[in-house]
């Protein structure tokens, strides 16, 4: 069953609650409505405290970015490029994944970038 997208701005609102499963779930609805009007609150979530919020938007952001019809791709690029910095391994996994997803050349200089600049570290 698709989700309403007149229930966009509750969903945005809800990222901002103490409660983490409901700014999980929040996170989550975005991607699946896949509203372009959603991504710069996404983008402000990847500072979310906890590092399962931040891989639900990382996820939200590659599916509003692979939908065809938002037609966005190349403006979650720079969120999820941000997630290939995150402390968490499993956030900066799924950011590269959602990249390789992607497969824009946005996309693929995000990903040779950090590569190039994280070149000999670790």
């Amino acid at each position: 069953m698709p989700l309403d997208p007149n229930a966009v701005p509750g969903l945005l609102r809800a990222l901002n609650s103490d409660d983490v499963y409901v700014r999980i779930v929040a996170a989550e609805a975005l991607g699946k409505i896949g509203r372009p009007e959603a991504l710069r609150r996404l983008f402000e979530t990847l500072n979310d405290p906890r590092a399962d919020v931040r891989r639900r938007v990382i996820r939200a952001l590659e599916r509003i970015g692979t939908e065809p019809r938002a037609n966005v791709a190349a403006q979650v690029v720079p969120g999820l490029a941000h997630g290939l910095d995150d402390a968490d391994a499993a956030v900066r996994w799924a950011a590269e994944m959602a990249l390789h997803h992607l497969g824009i050349p946005a996309a693929r200089k995000a990903l040779a970038t950090h590569r190039r600049q994280h070149a000999g570290v670790g």
